[in-house]
């Protein structure tokens, strides 16, 4: 079709109707003005503050709130006297067999005052008692985490322990919050709106967070800060994928994620161990956010909105932006053709709500499975992330090494992925982490847990990828932004749970990778029961989705993909 035949006015009535829907969607006259350009490349450049931003909001708290695992009973009487701190450990805390190998939330029920007064060398004696009394204040050896966070001035830890956990839970509490209230923002007033509302909030949250003195105006500070986890980034992403071309829509999230995100976590660490003053990393933490300053000069607002809401004139005047700045010049009819389908286009669109998902079984069992998919990987996701600080190494470089495995596995699946199919890919992935994490549980050795976690970290990087990917294609058109959007609420409630898989190991220290592998495998399992879409056309109606995959058998091959030809199915394998 050449641009000099597009015009309504030129062409004959079965040309027009033939042509019309040609330029009636946003993607089909963006080719025109360029969809793979120097506005695509500095929109993907624009995506770098808020990569950023997602990956302070989420990790910042794990650092703010972390707690060496050498702690015990401070006694007021042995701190002024010129005893090291392993002899204080030695005369006035009870002996264990685990690591520390002392009893962190009990000390000896002995009178310290008086046995000073006697004179007496305490380091030449062995005191031995049976009488213990709890805790009332902490000491903390600050030795691999060289400053203290608000958890150990407020000694959360022991039967406080919980705070820690319920503060994270709280945080993630505030994204359920700002995605129904960021979301009726983006739909009424606009995506950029939306964008600086809830970074506004989270950046003056962010600095109060540095002033919180108890657990509740921490907890405060957090939620506020929490609404714009997860809309910091997914609105960025929505706005940037819609200008670009739909080839090239993987580059986008592996750009944000497999860099911004990864590089943006695997150096926050080392920002919290230089610094070493969680107040000061609470402000550091929070610049990226100021990026709400100028997020209307590198951001456009979405195309899609602006048709949805009948600004054409808005549409036509981005479009020729877009032009201009890949210098291309197409046929200004271009622009009126489009405006004549968006007013004259009488194609009536099936409307549906996400109760719908659940009204026919087929897609009823896949959004269940889906949820499931995506929230026991979520739930694997963060509890390895929580129980980095559980291993006996700097979690600085524990935490650094896990992320770092960011990059590496968004690049692994982008060969795989189109090759063996979104549900072995699944499968694997988080079979991988089930065994990995029994590895881990079963060794002994400091190095060889260190390097199962980093592995089941790079699992999971590639599992949650592939959890993203499923949804965006198996649900049909009509319900997919609502389906996608419950199941990110059921994420955000995986992740306030995962955060309490940490605190398990007060019962049993393996505990957690005995969590994990159960939960992994369950979710390995689940990902079998799913249709396969490679090489499949969405579904674009509700029925589409009810039948999508009917003629797919359990013991299909993934790997092989599957496209119709004159009406009969052809199987091309992962080599061709």
């Amino acid at each position: 079709m050449k641009d000099s035949k597009i015009s309504s006015n030129s062409i004959g009535p079965n040309e027009s109707t033939r042509l019309r829907p040609k330029l009636e969607d946003f993607d089909d006259v963006l080719p025109y003005v360029g969809d793979y350009g120097r506005y695509q490349w500095l929109l993907l450049l624009s995506l770098l503050p808020y990569g950023i931003t997602y990956a302070f909001l989420y990790f910042s708290q794990f650092f703010i709130t972390i707690i060496p695992i050498e702690h015990w009973c401070l006694v007021d009487e042995l701190v002024n006297t010129n005893l090291t701190r392993e002899e204080r450990v030695r005369i006035a805390i009870p002996r264990t067999n685990d690591y520390p190998y002392y009893d962190q939330c009990h000390r000896k029920d002995l009178n310290f005052a008086e046995m000073l007064k006697s004179g007496k060398d305490l380091r030449s004696f062995e005191f031995q008692t049976n009488k213990t009394v709890e805790c009332t204040r902490w000491e903390y050896n600050f030795t691999q985490i060289p400053y203290p966070s608000i958890g150990t001035e407020l000694d959360w830890v022991c039967d406080r322990e919980y705070l820690i956990s319920s503060a994270q839970a709280i945080f993630f509490c505030g994204s359920i919050v700002g995605g129904f209230l960021v979301g009726w923002i983006a739909d009424h007033k606009g995506r950029i709106p939306a964008l600086m509302f809830c970074n506004t909030i989270a950046l003056f949250s962010s600095i109060a967070t540095a002033s919180a003195n108890s657990f509740w105006s921490f907890a405060i500070c957090r939620f506020l800060t929490g609404i714009a986890f997860d809309n910091c980034i997914n609105i960025p992403l929505i706005i940037v994928l819609e200008y670009m071309a739909v080839s090239k829509r993987t580059l986008v999230v592996n750009v944000a994620f497999g860099v911004y995100f990864a590089v943006a976590s695997t150096i926050l660490p080392w920002i919290a161990y230089y610094i070493s003053n969680w107040r000061y990393f609470a402000y550091v933490t929070a610049i990226p956010l100021l990026s709400v300053a100028i997020t209307p000069w590198i951001l456009p607002e979405s195309a899609r909105w602006y048709v949805s809401n009948g600004m054409t004139d808005k549409v036509v005047e981005k479009l020729r932006r877009i032009a201009r700045i890949n210098r291309k010049n197409p046929d200004l009819r271009i622009y009126d053709a489009f405006v004549s389908n968006l007013e004259s286009s009488d194609a009536v669109q099936e409307t549906a709500t996400v109760i719908d998902l659940f009204r026919s079984p087929r897609l009823a069992k896949n959004t269940i499975l889906l949820v499931l998919f995506w929230s026991l990987t979520v739930i694997s996701f963060d509890g390895h992330v929580y129980s980095l600080k559980l291993i006996q190494s700097s979690v600085f470089v524990s935490f650094s090494l896990a992320c770092s495995t960011e990059l590496p596995a968004g690049f692994l699946l982008a060969l795989v992925l189109d090759r063996w199919g979104r549900r072995v890919c699944g499968f694997l992935t988080l079979s991988l982490t089930c065994i990995l994490s029994i590895a881990e549980l079963l060794f002994s050795s400091m190095m060889a847990k260190l390097a199962m976690s980093v592995m089941s970290r790079f699992c999971l990087n590639m599992a949650a990828n592939v959890g993203l990917q499923y949804a965006a294609e198996l649900l049909p058109t009509p319900v997919r932004s609502q389906g996608v959007s419950l199941i990110h609420i059921f994420g955000i409630i995986a992740h306030t749970l995962a955060s309490y898989i940490t605190d398990s190991a007060a019962i049993w220290e393996e505990f957690p990778m005995l969590i994990i592998s159960i939960l992994s495998f369950i979710g390995a399992t689940f990902v079998l029961f799913l249709p396969e879409t490679l090489g499949q056309n969405l579904p674009q109606t509700i029925k589409q989705g009810e039948e999508f995959g009917r003629d797919q058998n359990f013991w299909s091959l993934p790997c092989y993909k599957k496209s119709q030809y004159d009406g009969h199915p052809h199987y091309h394998s992962c080599e061709q």
